[in-house]
């Protein structure tokens, strides 16, 4: 990690510096719970350090809690291989500060989604990007995620559902109405949310896939479909 960028985060964190914020809420709206508890949730719009910072501290909390629960578990070596390959911790190691930045600059556009008094999801997309299907302006999807604990885990039953849908609806709702891109996005896949993006839709264009991430992209018409179904 860049010793500046670690400079940084602990006098962010010590109070010794700030950084004005410069998100504003675009969205809110209620969730529900996997016990059927309402909550109010709110997605903002907007470069955003300290609640990437949160992002970091209360998702690696939560990532911390989940292994020291694996490991006390004595599983054996069959049950800890099936166990691991069941959670979708691919990007564990994102570091949400250091993404934040990088990437701060006006082609880069970030989304938080919160409820419950913690960052429940994060997005950050590139724009504008070509399509591959039609070459008209889209948006790149960069980075998207939900809280460790809004995901099916054997320690804790999962929080919430749909937040990465959340976010991805309203990134392609800014991105048509106030950024003025056709409605289409467009990302890399980790492996294991490959499942998801196939079931919204999207098409995999194996010759721009990177390593292990595949390249996936949105049709116009159902991302249209998306926008106005928010």
């Amino acid at each position: 990690m860049n010793i500046e960028l670690e400079e940084l985060r602990k006098q962010l964190t010590s109070g010794k510096i700030n950084i004005t914020d410069t998100s504003s809420v675009i969205k809110k709206g209620i969730i529900n719970n996997q016990q059927g508890e309402s909550f109010n949730y709110e997605v903002t719009h907007g470069w955003n350090v300290i609640e990437a910072m949160n992002c970091d501290t209360k998702w690696g909390k939560f990532n911390l809690e989940l292994f020291e629960f694996i490991r006390d578990q004595n599983y054996s070596e069959e049950e800890l291989t099936e166990v691991l390959s069941k959670l979708s911790i691919e990007d564990n190691h994102w570091d949400w500060f250091a993404k934040s930045m990088v990437h701060r600059q006006d082609e880069y556009e970030w989304f938080f989604l919160t409820a419950n008094g913690s960052p429940q999801g994060a997005c950050v997309i590139y724009h504008p990007k070509t399509s591959v299907i039609d070459e008209e302006n889209i948006f790149y999807i960069e980075y998207v995620a939900a809280a460790p604990w809004n995901r099916d885990n054997p320690y804790k039953e999962k929080s919430f559902s749909g937040i990465g849908s959340i976010l991805i609806n309203c990134a392609l709702d800014y991105s048509v109405n106030t950024l003025g891109l056709v409605h289409g996005f467009s990302l890399h896949s980790l492996p294991k949310a490959k499942p998801y993006y196939e079931k919204i839709g999207m098409i995999t264009f194996s010759d721009l896939d990177k390593g292990t991430l595949a390249y996936y992209e949105m049709p116009r018409k159902m991302a249209k479909d998306m926008v106005e179904a928010i």
